[in-house]
């Protein structure tokens, strides 16, 4: 595991980074060479300082251009850090708390010296793996930050990565709509309040073909008893269309079941048990709503101190799957955060009580 996530944090592309550094240091000293010259500015004749002053500007206008696309070069790969810094932080913090429950769980009596022994030996050398790696992390992102004026300028959104235009895809004959890869396509009744993705909507039905006007002094005056022609609109002319305005169902609303035969598209994904209190086996995720606590009558049962009977419930959407949880005193958690509700990513960790999965999607 720690060879992975530092292999993750060898793959961040640091050049940019490197040539950032040699241009703000030119930068920092063209700085310190204009407050100079606003000291020196009554010494020297005005067109000798507006001189002096206009190269030093002029000079950090051309870093501040050559910087430009490295900067933003440097934000795509800070924003991938960060999400690994976030994930390897959250990891930190979980592996404390599992030491602190054992260490707990040793004083109430639950392990003799021997298990607490064992367990405390694993736990220490996983933590230490995994402190190398934020470790790293933490090196890597301060590094970043060096390069760059402030945090807040690195911080900056990366560009939005362009989108052909219309204008330039060329028109395709339809097709049946396709399931991504990694989705499974189920051909059932759907309960209400399930997400389903539809194909794409039929065709309207051709419009009759509209004649061409006849030239001319008698095209403008219709028929007695015809009704009017619409007018005619320029092919540059900007025309307003009718849209469908359908809305959307709440969260929570009531939706009606589809019809049979519906495609309903679901990402494929599990939880993977972590530790003994989880159980052995994976929860395979779908399109139902997997209940999780004490009670016997839970989807997922959960024992030990700190589980509710309803504690929390996995609830899919087209967003993806959701942990929700149902008012627990005690709480859940992901990626060690305490949460209410929470849209998962791959490779969360969702703790309840002692149990904890790890969430992946695929």
């Amino acid at each position: 595991m720690s060879n992975e996530r530092i292999a993750a944090l060898e793959a961040i592309d640091v050049s940019a980074v490197d040539a950032l550094k040699t241009l703000k240091a030119e930068q920092d000293i063209l700085t310190e060479r204009l407050q100079q010259l606003e000291e020196k500015r009554d010494a020297v004749a005005e067109p000798v300082y507006l001189r002096v002053r206009g190269d030093y500007e002029t000079r950090n206008r051309e870093l501040d251009h050559k910087a430009a696309p490295l900067k933003q070069q440097a934000r795509i790969q800070f924003q991938a850090l960060a999400s690994l810094l976030d994930r390897y932080a959250g990891d930190y913090e979980a592996l404390t708390l599992d030491r602190q429950e054992i260490e707990l769980r040793h004083q109430l009596g639950e392990f003799d010296a021997a298990e607490f022994k064992r367990r405390i030996a694993e736990l220490e050398t996983e933590l230490a793996a995994r402190s190398g790696a934020l470790a790293r992390a933490k090196e890597l992102r301060a590094s970043f930050v060096e390069a760059f004026h402030s945090e807040a300028e690195l911080q900056l959104a990366a560009p939005p990565i362009p989108v052909a235009s219309a204008a330039a895809v060329p028109a395709a004959a339809p097709a049946a709509p396709t399931v991504p890869g990694g989705f499974r396509t189920l051909e059932t009744e759907v309960a209400g309040g399930q997400t389903q993705v539809f194909s794409a909507m039929p065709p309207l039905p051709p419009q009759p073909a509209v004649p061409a006007t006849p030239s001319g002094p008698a095209a403008a005056v219709p028929a007695a008893g015809a009704p009017a022609a619409k007018p005619t609109r320029a092919p540059s002319e900007t025309q307003m269309m009718p849209v469908l305005d359908i809305p959307l169902p709440t969260r929570n609303s009531a939706v009606p079941a589809a019809a049979s035969g519906a495609t309903v598209v679901v990402r494929a994904a599990r939880l993977v048990p972590q530790n003994p209190e989880a159980g052995k086996n994976s929860v395979v995720l779908n399109l139902n709503a997997v209940s999780i606590g004490a009670d016997a009558n839970n989807d997922v049962r959960v024992g030990g101190p700190g589980v509710d009977p309803k504690h929390a419930q996995l609830t899919v959407s087209m967003a993806g799957y959701t942990v929700v949880d149902l008012g627990s005193p005690h709480g859940t958690r992901v990626n060690a955060e305490k949460v209410r509700e929470r849209l998962l990513r791959d490779q969360d960790v969702i703790q309840i009580g002692a149990a904890r999965w790890v969430f992946r999607e695929g």
